[in-house]
């Protein structure tokens, strides 16, 4: 004759929620955390420019490093050429890179270009390379939460591509 083993009654309620945090402890580990995406300034076209307010059309290239496709919902990026910023921002977007792959994206930017106008001519004129950072946040859609993966790059740009947007 088998014997039964009775759990008291308490017990019994428990049981549900360790089955539940067990299964989203397991869930969790079948993705692996997001690589940033890699963001380079190709160029900056200007848009509008008036004393109080300046805005351009600035192209970035987003690289995705991971092993699977990326989506992207949103970015929000800052860009400094030679050591001062040129414009910062954010956009919506619906984006998914492939793994691997690159995608061109147009951002309108604000600018602040009356602190940057006393050097511009002279960096525009006598440098072969203007170094560049652009850095910010990429929001990844992880199963309809938006996840904040922050990223920072660096690199140099020709004058006339940044200014004509055709990149390097």
């Amino acid at each position: 004759m088998a014997h039964c083993v009775r759990l008291p009654r308490r017990a019994l309620f428990g049981i549900p929620a360790l089955l539940l945090l067990y299964l989203a402890a397991g869930c969790a580990g079948l993705t692996a955390p997001w690589t940033a995406p890699e963001v380079a300034l190709l160029g900056a076209q200007p848009k509008l420019l008036g004393l109080d307010r300046q805005s351009f059309l600035v192209n970035l290239g987003v690289t995705n490093p991971n092993d699977r496709a990326l989506p992207i919902k949103g970015l929000s990026y800052r860009v400094v050429v030679e050591g001062q910023d040129l414009a910062e921002g954010s956009s919506e977007l619906a984006r998914l890179i492939p793994a691997g792959g690159t995608e061109q994206v147009d951002v309108e930017v604000n600018s602040n270009l009356l602190g940057l106008m006393p050097s511009l001519p002279r960096l525009l004129l006598t440098k072969d390379k203007l170094a560049w950072t652009v850095s910010g946040i990429a929001y990844v859609d992880a199963g309809g939460v938006r996840l904040p993966v922050p990223y920072r790059h660096s690199g140099t740009i020709a004058p006339a591509a940044l200014i004509s947007g055709k990149g390097f």
